[in-house]
Order: structure tokens, then C-alpha cells, then sequence
């Protein structure tokens, strides 16, 4: 799964560092942070969240066109980075959205301070390791396993033929980038933070948890966590739907965006 290419691309400086930025809309700013696959079929910056916000979505470090600094190995080290890029655009009371390892960072950086978030969102994120399931193992399996493993039927994901096609021997090499870049920054631990369920307590910003109920990657089980773990979290968990329901089940995904953001 990659990143489509978009009309919204751009490039930004971050501490020095070139990253690929994808930004729209008008608004209030809005922080859309991807997962390890990109954005997929699931543009933020052309979705109905542009029509009321202004999109930021960038490419993580060491994804993609962005540069990776030297010093980036962790996804603590990636949340800090973002704070950086967040005092740097000067994004002032920001809604910040991240799906799976995008969630996770998203998590991170809302455990780190949370006094300049407006609202958060996590999309069938990573970060915490779940008490009774497990978090299946998607580097160590081919491409194509790892994208029947996103979705419980490809059949509703508008445009799916575009991201199972053979890749160009471009699109493979940065598809291996990626996947290198991402077992860098979560192989140890697999996906999840032991130390992450003690921070969020702290969050007090409104937050809104989206999964799809048969998410085969991680299980909705953390996002039962997370609506725990953060206090003032609403749980939406979408039927018929695996790990990106903003690609499989777009209506229901913005509905929920809808609700959420209409209330903030």
C-alpha cells in the first residue's frame, strides 16, 4: 500500500530536514498522520475533512520523499519530531489524527502535551499491546498478505485495484524503504510501548477512538484500551470493517469525523 501522489504536494523544512507535505483546505489546522502503508487509497487532504480544516498530512521521516534525521529510531523520537513540525508551521489548538503506527504517534505526542490539541482521534491504532489478543505480525510476510491482512473485504474499498497492482520497479523500492523504516522504529517492542498506558491518564483533550470491529492486524481490543485509558475518549468501532475503515468504510468513517469534530 502507498501514498497516491496529489495535486496537495508539497515539500516542508522540519529542524532542518526536507518532508514530503501534503496539505488543502481552509480552516482550523488538522494533523493527519498515516500508517505504515501511507495513505493508501484515502486522501486527507482531498476528503470531506478539508472542507471545514486545513490539512497537514505529511510523510513520516524515512518515508516516502521525506528524509530521515540521524538521530530518528523510535516512534518517541518520530512524536518529538512532530512537535517540532508543529511549533515550526505554528499550529495553534490543532485536531491531531493518526491511523495505526500514525495513531500511535499521534498517542505519543498527546502524552508528551496535550495543552495545544484540540481534539484527538486515533484510527485502529498501534501503541498498545493488548491483554487477551495479539497484534499480528506483518513484517516478516509478503506485500500481499500484509493487504489482505487491512481489510476484511476488499470488495468495499473504492479503488482497491490501484493498491493491489503489481508495483513499478519504483513503487517496489520505496515500498521496501518503508517497510524497513517502519521495522526500525517498532520491531522492538512489536507495535506498542509498554510504558504508553501510564501516560495517557494525563490527556484530558477530547478523543475519539475509530476501529473496525474485525480488524485483523490489532485487534479492537485496544481500542476498548484506549477508550479506557483516555478520559474523555468515545469509542466508535464500525461492523463489517478491517484496519483502515476510512478506506473500506468511508461513510461511517466520516460520519463518525463528522459527529466528533462538529462537537469540538
Amino acid at each position: 500500500m502507498t501514498l497516491m501522489k496529489t495535486a496537495n504536494q508539497s515539500e516542508a523544512t522540519v529542524s532542518g530536514h526536507k518532508i514530503e507535505m501534503h496539505k488543502s483546505g481552509s480552516g482550523p489546522p488538522l494533523l493527519f498522520l498515516h500508517g505504515g502503508g501511507g495513505f493508501g487509497t484515502f486522501d486527507p487532504t482531498a476528503s470531506p475533512l478539508a472542507e471545514k480544516f486545513t490539512v497537514y498530512a505529511p510523510s513520516h521521516p524515512g518515508f516516502f520523499g521525506s528524509e530521515r534525521p540521524d538521530w530518528l529510531y523510535t516512534i518517541n523520537d518520530l512524536a518529538h519530531f512532530y512537535k517540532d513540525m508543529v511549533q515550526e508551521l505554528g499550529l495553534e489548538d490543532y485536531v491531531l489524527v493518526g491511523h495505526s503506527v500514525g495513531g500511535w504517534i499521534a498517542a505519543e505526542m498527546a502524552a508528551m502535551d496535550h495543552h495545544n490539541i484540540k481534539g484527538l482521534v486515533l484510527i485502529d491504532a498501534a501503541g498498545v499491546r493488548p491483554e487477551k489478543g495479539e497484534i499480528t505480525e506483518v513484517f516478516m510476510v509478503s506485500g500481499e498478505t500484509r493487504l489482505k491482512l487491512g481489510f476484511h473485504d476488499p470488495s468495499q474499498v473504492p479503488s482497491y485495484d490501484v493498491i493491489s497492482a503489481d508495483p513499478t520497479p519504483e513503487g517496489a523500492a520505496i515500498g521496501h524503504g518503508n517497510m524497513e523504516m517502519l521495522s526500525r522504529l517498532c520491531w522492538r517492542p512489536y507495535l506498542h510501548n509498554p510504558s504508553l498506558p501510564h501516560y495517557l491518564g494525563s490527556v484530558k483533550t477530547p478523543a475519539l477512538v475509530v476501529w473496525g470491529k474485525q480488524d485483523a492486524i490489532i485487534p479492537v481490543e485496544c481500542g476498548e484500551m484506549y477508550s479506557k485509558l483516555l478520559p474523555n475518549a468515545t469509542l466508535k468501532s464500525i461492523d463489517n470493517c478491517g484496519h483502515s475503515p476510512q478506506m473500506e468504510k468511508p461513510d461511517e468513517f466520516n460520519a463518525a469525523m463528522a459527529a466528533f469534530l462538529g462537537e469540538l
